[in-house]
């Protein structure tokens, strides 16, 4: 199934939904029915706002995969045959990683409101991660607040390439199996201190 259909499937259910919690409003209904109404009505409207805006994305995910590319060439241009290839991969290309980018990229140097790319997560704490998460790739993605509300917009498409050396760091520091002396050894041949 696609976007469209699980759209177009979830609006129907919802439309019942959301009267069926209207007319809980309207009525002299117990507390606990209109509470199981309002939170059946609520996660209908987040899968479908989530399947609504998964339909606006473009199915073409080649500028995200162009821009890890660049980043994955610059990765085993500095470090292939010096560092394992288990450490020498681009992380965060998830589903939600790549859909992310692309509605930041629908709206290229135009703030985005941190609600609007929580509907496609369906969590803020993810949503903040990931969108930090592709910062950390050497996007630029900055971050501002207006009227209490978090904002990110995509400035250019130039990858910040200072971020290698992290990247290949932070794969490092995350294997469990390495001991603290394999782990340094490793972060000094990336020229990374731990802090």
């Amino acid at each position: 199934m696609n976007a469209l259909d699980d759209w177009n499937n979830l609006k129907e259910v919802t439309k019942l939904a959301v009267g069926h919690l209207l007319d809980q409003l309207q009525s002299e209904t117990s507390t606990q029915d209109l509470l199981d109404s309002y939170l059946y009505a609520k996660r209908l409207l987040a899968e479908s706002m989530q399947a609504f805006i998964r339909v606006g994305l473009t199915e073409s995910s080649e500028t995200f995969n162009d821009l890890r590319e660049q980043i994955q060439a610059a990765i085993d241009r500095r470090y292939a045959g010096r560092i394992p290839d288990r450490y020498l991969k681009v992380p965060y290309g998830s589903r939600v990683h790549e859909e992310l980018f692309a509605i930041l990229l629908q709206r290229q140097g135009i703030p985005v409101q941190a609600a609007l790319l929580r509907v496609v997560t369906g969590d803020s704490v993810h949503t903040e991660r990931r969108v930090r998460e592709l910062r950390e790739l050497g996007l630029d993605v900055q971050t501002s607040k207006e009227s209490g509300y978090d904002y990110y917009t995509l400035g250019s498409l130039n990858v910040d390439m200072s971020f290698v050396p992290v990247i290949v760091a932070n794969l490092i520091k995350r294997d469990s199996g390495l001991s603290p002396v394999q782990k340094q050894n490793l972060l000094d041949q990336v020229d990374y201190k731990i802090n």
